[in-house]
């Protein structure tokens, strides 16, 4: 009995010392988990808001390579799913200057015309709509000219440009702008660049399909273009 009383007096120390260090651990090993979350939340804050700063990086250049026209940035704020590819909603109106039938970018190039404006905000017809009610007029800068057509339809990711009956190679890659002619569209809006090049049926005239930088699965700016007078 006298050896165990003895054992128990020197060991006791030690055994609470053990506890103690181990709950230190236990707290510390709690409060690096609390950090590492942390750091998670952080690189997927700063993720979101490098992309955030892209986009409207984009904006200014739209801004920059527009600064003839009047234009209005704005934001999306409903996008339903039902009607993904056929419109948005952004959030600015007539009492922000807007009116319908006023051309819309998105990263840099065209993606559709407003309607049923209200006063705090519009909806978007997006070209990838399929019931697109306009033939957009566009010309392909070529080395020393440029070659016209219209745009009519999209389809399979690509637009597809129409009635180009000039006899003249497009280079893979041409820069597909609108040319101003019509009501709607200022000239010189980007809408994409040469994918390919085919013929019609009766082999008269070119049909070119336009691949487009801007993916419409992720418009989150916008930039509203009003024509000059």
């Amino acid at each position: 009995d006298g050896i165990l009383y003895v054992d128990r007096f020197i060991t006791h120390p030690f055994e609470s010392y053990s506890d103690e260090e181990y709950n230190r651990l236990i707290t510390e090993n709690e409060n690096l988990k609390k950090e590492l979350d942390k750091i998670k939340y952080y690189e997927s804050e700063n993720d979101e808001l490098i992309s955030e700063i892209e986009k409207l990086k984009e904006l200014v250049k739209v801004n920059k390579s527009l600064s003839d026209k009047t234009y209005i940035n704005g934001s999306v704020v409903s996008r339903g799913v039902e009607y993904w590819n056929d419109s948005l909603m952004i959030d600015k109106g007539s009492d922000d200057g807007v009116s319908n039938s006023m051309a819309v970018v998105s990263s840099g190039s065209l993606i559709g015309v407003t309607t049923n404006v209200s006063h705090y905000n519009s909806n978007v017809l997006l070209l990838t709509n399929p019931k697109f009610p306009v033939n957009i007029s566009v010309k392909i800068k070529l080395d020393d000219k440029y070659v016209y057509g219209i745009l009519n339809k999209y389809s399979d990711g690509l637009y597809e440009v129409m009635g180009i009956v000039e006899n003249v190679e497009i280079p893979v890659g041409s820069k597909v702008v609108t040319t101003g002619l019509g009501n709607i569209f200022p000239s010189g809006l980007l809408v994409g660049y040469d994918d390919s090049v085919e013929t019609d049926n009766f082999d008269l005239s070119k049909i070119v399909k336009v691949r487009t930088d801007t993916n419409f699965d992720d418009i989150s700016y916008v930039t509203i273009v009003k024509r000059d007078n």
